[in-house]
C-alpha cells in the first residue's frame, strides 16, 4: 500500500491555499484536491509497505523531535503537464524534516514515486491543481496568479495518509511542538 508523511500547516495558510485551489475548482479545470479532501500540505516522504504499524510505532515515539517551522512560498510553478504547485523555499527546518521522515519509513518501507520524494531528489511544493492537461495547466495558472502572493506561515501538524485512494485516507495525525 502507498502512504505519505504530510507536513500540514496553521489555519490562516491553510485558509490561503485552500482560496486557490477551490477557485481553481469553480472554474472548471482540476477538483481532484477538492474531490479528494486532500487538505494543503508540503509532502515529506512518499513509501509502500505491506505493514503500516511498525512505522506508525516509530512515529509515535520520534514525533517529539519534529518541531513546527517556518515556511515560505515565494513562487507557483508546475510539473510537466500534470500539478500546478506554489514552490517552498527549502530552508533548514524543511531539509531536515525531509530527512527524518525518510530516516524513519526506510527501515521498513520502499520508496514511493520514483524516489522523488527522498532528501536531496525532493522539490518542496503544496500542490494547487493536479490531473492537468496543457491547456487546463495554462489557465489555472492564471487563476493562481491572480490570487497568489508570497505566503508564509508554520507547519503545526504531521499527517500519515494512504493515498491515491479516494477519498483520501488519513491513518494518522500528530501535532507539533512549537519550535
Amino acid at each position: 500500500m502507498d502512504y505519505t508523511l504530510m507536513l500540514c500547516f496553521e489555519e490562516a495558510v491553510e485558509s490561503e491555499f485552500k482560496s486557490i485551489v477551490e477557485s481553481i475548482a469553480q472554474s472548471g479545470l482540476s477538483s481532484y484536491l477538492v474531490d479528494v479532501g486532500v487538505p494543503p500540505h508540503l509532502s515529506l516522504a512518499c513509501f509502500s509497505t505491506e505493514d503500516i504499524e511498525p512505522i506508525i510505532d516509530e512515529m509515535d515515539k520520534q514525533t517529539t523531535m519534529l518541531k513546527t517551522g517556518s515556511i515560505a512560498w515565494p513562487a507557483l510553478g508546475f510539473f510537466t503537464p500534470h500539478t500546478l504547485f506554489a514552490a517552498a523555499v527549502l530552508n533548514e527546518y524543511l531539509l531536515n524534516a525531509c530527512i527524518w521522515a525518510n530516516s524513519i519509513v526506510e527501515p521498513f518501507s520502499t520508496a514511493g514515486e520514483n524516489g522523488f520524494y527522498l532528501p536531496y531528489n525532493w522539490i518542496p511544493h503544496t500542490s494547487l491543481a493536479m490531473q492537468l492537461d496543457d491547456d487546463r495547466l495554462q489557465k489555472a495558472t492564471a487563476i493562481a496568479m491572480r490570487q497568489f502572493s508570497f505566503i508564509r506561515g508554520k507547519s503545526n501538524r504531521l499527517k500519515l495518509v494512504a493515498y491515491k485512494y479516494t477519498p483520501y485516507q488519513e491513518i494518522k495525525t500528530w501535532n507539533l511542538e512549537n519550535g
